[in-house]
């Protein structure tokens, strides 16, 4: 019998307007009502996550955010927070990009980005959560920072950040893409599946008793911990060829976080 479910947002209970539907809205809810814990787990801002929750869906969940980086309980009291060493925000954000890379950071209850990305814009419509265009280079410190997100806009930034990847790695940091056009970095301690085995702990839940959607590679260890993983048929090839056993279920396109629930656990 399960008892926790845990999704991903974008690309997973997210729709292609980066909405959660009406229907997907109602099915979450009933599962709650049912009994079920609900956990958000996403690479976005904690305040990003929270209004979605709040607003989006009107039901109590964790929340997850910043890839693992903090956990929130539902009634908003964070339990777990892993920043990014200073040092390390410091030279991410001193490196020279493409005109076409952009550089997001999470830092505190702010969101950042070095340039105006106006197709980030568009996946902000259920939050209204946005960042503010700044200059890193006044930045007196990187305390609190939570994620750095790159993006590129073309080719030669998706060639650039392959060849940053390997050229930063460091152990202290999770470093990964999470798209085709997008990587991400994070403490080390930063992972979906460490923030949810948390919660675990706190609602004595086991791992077994878990369903977990996901379609990107931050959802990798989260599905592997889960007693059912289910990877998202819009999922990255990386995450599917990671997962062979693991079913395949429709696109964030057809609700299908919210059909596999209705039809499987409600």
């Amino acid at each position: 019998m399960y008892k926790l479910i845990a999704t991903d947002m974008d690309g997973t209970l997210f729709n292609e307007k980066s909405i959660i539907s009406p229907y997907s809205r109602e099915v979450l809810r009933a599962a709650h009502q049912k009994g079920y814990k609900i956990v958000i787990a996403t690479g976005r801002h904690h305040d990003d996550a929270r209004r979605i929750v709040e607003d989006g869906l009107g039901i109590e969940a964790y929340k997850i955010s910043a890839n693992g980086a903090s956990i929130y309980t539902p009634n908003d009291i964070r339990i777990a927070y892993n920043p990014i060493e200073e040092d390390l925000v410091r030279k991410l954000t001193s490196l020279k990009t493409p005109a076409e890379v952009y550089i997001h950071l999470y830092m505190g209850d702010k969101w950042y980005c070095d340039k105006d990305d106006v197709d980030s814009r568009i996946h902000q419509a259920m939050s209204g959560f946005m960042y503010d265009v700044v200059d890193y280079k006044t930045f007196d410190s990187f305390h609190d920072c939570t994620k750095m997100c790159f993006i590129a806009r073309d080719a030669e930034g998706i060639e650039y950040m392959e060849r940053t990847v390997e050229e930063m790695k460091d152990p202290r940091l999770s470093f990964f893409f999470t798209m085709a056009r997008c990587f991400e970095a994070m403490d080390h301690k930063a992972d979906k599946a460490l923030a949810l085995s948390e919660i675990l702990k706190v609602e004595n839940i086991d791992a077994s008793e878990v369903v977990a959607f996901g379609d990107g590679m931050n959802d990798l260890n989260m599905l592997k911990l889960a007693g059912k993983g289910l990877v998202m048929g819009n999922a990255v090839e990386e995450l599917k060829n990671s997962l062979p056993g693991n079913q395949i279920i429709g696109l964030n396109s057809q609700d299908s976080v919210a059909r596999y629930i209705e039809t499987h656990l409600l």
